[in-house]
């Protein structure tokens, strides 16, 4: 006779691997990472598949450009939402799986696993050609190799810049001018990461021991070395102990050391000119563009003595009127600071595990799988959680 007893351990096996398989399927629909640029943002899901959403006047989005998108406007961009709303992602680069997302102005890019790097939307050049020259047959709407025979450990497009597996930083266009040319902007130097603005051409990098260097125009300090002379040919910020990460925004630049302490240097914003006589602790006196205002012309430690993993610049708004530096804590919270280096709370209601902002907005992906993003500042108007398409 048939033991019955045993039916109810069958049923309960079964609906156990119907959940295990439930699960499985519903992996991918978490998302794990997000990268935001001037018009659109994309994301990565659990399973490696690359997600954008956004204007596509370009290809940016890993979709062909119709012909007659849009009016034609001064700057040469076109109005080109594939959705009813900019914030429906649509599937991107094909059937490949991405390790990593890097967002540029009206490019994207994915590194694999291996470290090859593939890019779709208008081609490397120099940030100021507006131009849409998709109608001229340049953009790709699908991943085409960046640098074939090459393998990076980290592709940063708003930086226009890689760093190969041997540790050589590898950046399009001498100070972001030359169309498509890569070059090596820190001859000799084995660098771990690499960050940089393309609107004012500057760029910071870490080397593998530990020593930050940066290029730039001779504005406020951004050297990082005590002087205020130009620093386009890279020099070696001054700082005692080892940087892990360095972001860059403007003529601002803040890096984490290996205790995950901030530390800021430059100016922190395009027209936070002080004419107060009263001298800032902290700071020192820089001029700009004729004006007096307040910078750093050595690395200057963030107040309230948090430690981060992570360190990402924030524009705020299309050329920026004031920028900001958001850290990520170990346990996923946020804090934001500005040229004052007074950290805040950012979004504390949630926890984070990754987290971009560029001039189309503010995203950040939860220790839980979910993405929520901001619209353009300074209005910060909330467009909420975006549902992963394939979620139930």
């Amino acid at each position: 006779m048939r033991d019955i007893t045993r039916f109810p351990r069958r049923v309960l096996l079964l609906l156990g691997m119907m959940a295990l398989a439930a699960s499985l399927h519903a992996q991918p629909a978490r998302w794990t990472e997000v990268s935001v640029g001037d018009d659109h943002a994309c994301a990565l899901d659990a399973a490696g598949r690359a997600w954008c959403w956004g204007n596509n006047h370009s290809g940016q989005l890993g979709a062909r450009t119709p012909e007659h998108c849009g009016i034609v406007s001064e700057s040469g961009r076109r109005a080109c939402y594939p959705t009813a709303s900019e914030a429906v992602p649509l599937p991107a680069g094909g059937e490949m799986r991405f390790a990593n997302l890097a967002v540029g102005r009206y490019v994207t890019c994915g590194a694999d696993a291996r470290g090859a790097a593939f890019c779709w939307g208008q081609p490397l050049g120099p940030p100021d050609a507006y131009a849409d020259r998709c109608l001229q047959g340049a953009c790709s709407f699908g991943p085409v190799p960046l640098e074939a025979r090459t393998r990076f450990t980290a592709v940063d497009m708003a930086a226009r810049c890689g760093v190969q597996r041997e540790g050589t930083a590898l950046c399009w266009g001498h100070d972001f001018r030359t169309s498509g040319t890569a070059v090596k902007p820190w001859p000799g130097l084995a660098a771990s990461h690499v960050a940089g603005d393309p609107e004012t051409s500057t760029r910071c990098a870490v080397a593998v021991d530990g020593r930050a260097f940066c290029r730039g125009g001779p504005e406020f300090g951004f050297g990082g070395n005590g002087s205020r002379d130009s620093a386009s040919q890279g020099t070696a910020v001054d700082h005692p102990v080892p940087f892990t990460q360095v972001a860059v925004l403007g003529w601002w630049a803040c890096g984490l050391d290996a205790e995950g302490a901030a530390h800021c240097w430059g100016a922190a914003s395009y027209d936070d000119a002080t004419r107060e006589a009263t001298e800032r602790a902290g700071f020192e006196r820089c001029e700009r563009w004729g004006t007096q205002t307040w910078c750093n012309t050595r690395p200057a430690p963030v107040a309230g003595g948090l430690r981060f993993r992570s360190i990402t610049a924030m524009p705020r708004g299309s050329m920026p009127r004031f920028v900001e530096m958001v850290g990520l804590t170990a346990s996923g919270e946020a804090y934001v600071w500005d040229g004052a280096r007074v950290p805040r709370p950012w979004n504390p209601d949630r926890r984070w595990a990754s987290i971009s902002a560029g001039d189309w907005g503010q995203c950040g992906v939860t220790t839980g799988g979910e993405l929520f993003c901001w619209g353009r500042d300074p209005h910060e108007e909330v467009q909420g959680r975006i549902a992963h398409p394939e979620a139930r």
